[in-house]
């Protein structure tokens, strides 16, 4: 069963400030955080050592972007399942449409509060237990 506490999280906002905040209200649950400025250098850190639930900005100056990053990971990561939210000021439906599209699990739309970014988070951990519990029962595993 994955707890915060051993629920590895990746972070990918562009400022500083941000990061850290996001930090903050993410440690309060327990989760093991890692932040990077940019979802490339996420993406580079996660197929060393992959994550299993990642949040990021949609944009980045680097041309690498939030669904760049989903894709990738949908691509080439197929087990254990990784829970991905993607945060963005663009709250319009074309725009989560094309989110949903890569294989976005949740969609957070700036500005957001902190409870709202925990409770995404928390959701996945949710979401990762159910899916662990269901490959576990068909394996054969209890």
């Amino acid at each position: 069963m994955v707890n915060a506490d051993s629920l590895r999280l990746y972070l990918a906002v562009k400022k500083r400030d941000d990061r850290s905040q996001m930090e903050d209200t993410l440690v309060l649950d327990g989760f093991n955080i890692r932040t990077f400025a940019t979802a490339s250098e996420l993406w580079e850190a996660f197929q060393q050592s992959p994550a299993r639930l990642v949040v990021s900005e949609r944009r980045f100056t680097d041309g690498f972007s939030g669904l760049d990053l989903v894709g990738n990971i949908r691509k080439h990561h197929l087990t254990p399942y990784v829970y991905t939210v993607v945060l963005s000021t663009m709250g319009n439906l074309k725009e989560m449409k094309e989110a949903l599209a890569v294989g976005v699990d949740d969609y957070l739309v700036r500005p957001y509060n902190r409870l709202q970014l925990r409770s995404r988070a928390l959701v996945g951990m949710r979401w990762l237990n159910y899916i662990d519990s269901l490959y576990e029962s068909k394996s054969g595993k209890q």
